[in-house]
């Protein structure tokens, strides 16, 4: 036992410096990571400071999750990614959505809004939707919604059966609100 003690203190005296270093590297990472987060993932931060996004922020202003009558607000990030609840999920699409706009930006061809908006919408996922709209058959709006509801739930993988298919202007009204891009 004697031997084991003394082989424990012999690693420890040689890597645990290096490991507490590590330690202590991950864990200011991880505080700085987080603090950076923080604002960029408020929907102003890159509405107001990408010339590319101005008019999607503008267009989220005018929508249902940007302004509505009960006052609450759906930030960008929260359709455009994974839940923060999944950590790590949500830092990595977070980490990769923001390194291919900014080389979009100083790097890429002209910005094709419509090209941009067809593609967003192709690749939205119904659970960025029904993570929070979970109650879909318990407060429809009509019959129609109803019935349109239970033929999505029970017909999930037809492309006319997605959420965008039907509510493609929630996140970002173009159509009956006045609105110039």
């Amino acid at each position: 036992m004697k031997r084991i003690y003394a082989f424990a203190w012999r690693t420890f005296r040689r890597y645990g410096p290096a490991f507490l270093a590590g330690l202590a590297f991950a864990l200011l990472a991880f505080i700085g990571i987080n603090a950076a987060a923080k604002p960029t993932s408020a929907s102003e931060y890159c509405g107001t400071r990408c010339h590319e996004m101005k008019v999607s922020y503008r267009t989220w202003e005018l929508s249902t999750h940007g302004t509505n009558e009960l006052g609450i607000e759906v930030d960008c990030i929260e359709c455009h990614l994974p839940p923060k609840e999944k950590y790590f999920t949500h830092m990595t699409a977070k980490a990769y959505a923001g390194a291919k706009d900014f080389y979009m930006h100083y790097f890429g061809p002209e910005y094709d809004r419509e090209e941009i908006r067809r593609k967003v919408l192709e690749h939205m996922p119904d659970s960025r939707c029904t993570y929070c709209h979970d109650d879909l058959l318990t407060r429809p709006s009509s019959s129609a919604a109803l019935k349109a509801h239970k033929t999505a739930i029970n017909n999930p993988d037809d492309p006319e059966n997605r959420c965008v298919a039907c509510h493609e202007s929630v996140g970002h009204e173009r159509k009956r609100k006045l609105f110039s891009p």
